[in-house]
């Protein structure tokens, strides 16, 4: 009589089919896997330095009743911080006025805020500074996984000169009281802004295009519009209108007890102020 024995286990040929089946896919998997560990790495990092970014000029998207609400660093101090200096986003360096960090979010990982995924610092620096030392173009950049920087994988977030500065040209309607006689005056705007180290500074523009004059107890609405000298930071200004005796606005005729605190926002602004 003969008996068949049942076969168990596999044959050298499934074997090594098995063996190339499994070299094959983890061929594919490991730079699939690898590439997404970067990616994650990548995103992380991006992150982090749009986070530095919000902390340097705020967030835009931050409104209540219509009004923009959160302007970082730079609406406190009218500036971008100096060179390298992300600390100053964390801790009061001392030295400027106004500072009301910090600015990062809530919740922010003090040792690492200003750290890539692997563990760099990230680069800031500033690309353009103004007359009075406002810094308002920089780069926030890791050189990326391979560390060396100039390649394809560097991570790069720009802050542009309408971040920080947005505009210098005011204009809207200005309602004059006139309690005295008035003729071939000029409508003026100082206007009270952080001057890069937190304190506030003036700046006088006038409308040189309109005459204005008006009778004791009359009142009159003007349109102006007018350049001042230096950009408005972001943030908050006091613009206060006057009238003046020439087309420079060197001597006011005229003051105001009523002056308008202005968000700047953007790159317009349009306003509607009162005077007597």
């Amino acid at each position: 009589m003969i008996f068949l024995r049942n076969k168990s286990g596999f044959t050298l040929i499934e074997v090594i089919v098995v063996m190339a089946i499994i070299s094959i896919m983890t061929g594919i998997m490991v730079p699939l896997l690898y590439r997404v560990w970067e990616s994650n790495d990548e995103d992380l990092t991006r992150n982090r330095m749009l986070d530095l970014k919000t902390a340097m000029i705020g967030d835009s998207r931050l409104f209540q009743n219509g009004i923009r609400t959160h302007f970082g660093y730079a609406g406190d101090m009218g500036s971008l911080p100096p060179q390298g200096t992300l600390e100053d986003l964390r801790d009061d360096p001392g030295s400027v006025s106004n500072w009301k960090g910090p600015y990062l979010p809530s919740g922010f990982d003090s040792a690492n805020f200003n750290k890539d995924a692997w563990g760099r610092d990230i680069n800031y620096s500033v690309t353009a500074t103004d007359g009075d030392g406002r810094k308002y173009e920089a780069t926030l950049s890791s050189n990326g996984v391979d560390g060396v920087a100039g390649n394809s994988d560097d991570i790069v977030i720009p802050i542009i000169a309408t971040d920080v500065l947005p505009i210098s040209t005011v204009q809207g309607n200005v309602t004059i009281s006139f309690p005295s006689n008035q003729s071939n005056r000029y409508v003026g705007i100082v206007a009270a802004y952080r001057n890069g180290s937190g304190s506030l500074i003036t700046e006088t523009c006038c409308d040189s295009s309109h005459l204005v004059s008006g009778t004791t107890g009359s009142t009159l609405s003007q349109y102006f519009t007018c350049t001042l000298p230096k950009k408005l930071p972001l943030g908050m200004v006091v613009l206060t209108p006057k009238l003046y005796d020439t087309a420079v606005c060197t001597t006011s005729v005229m003051g105001t007890t009523i002056s308008l605190a202005a968000i700047i926002s953007n790159t317009s602004l349009f306003v509607n102020l009162q005077l007597q």
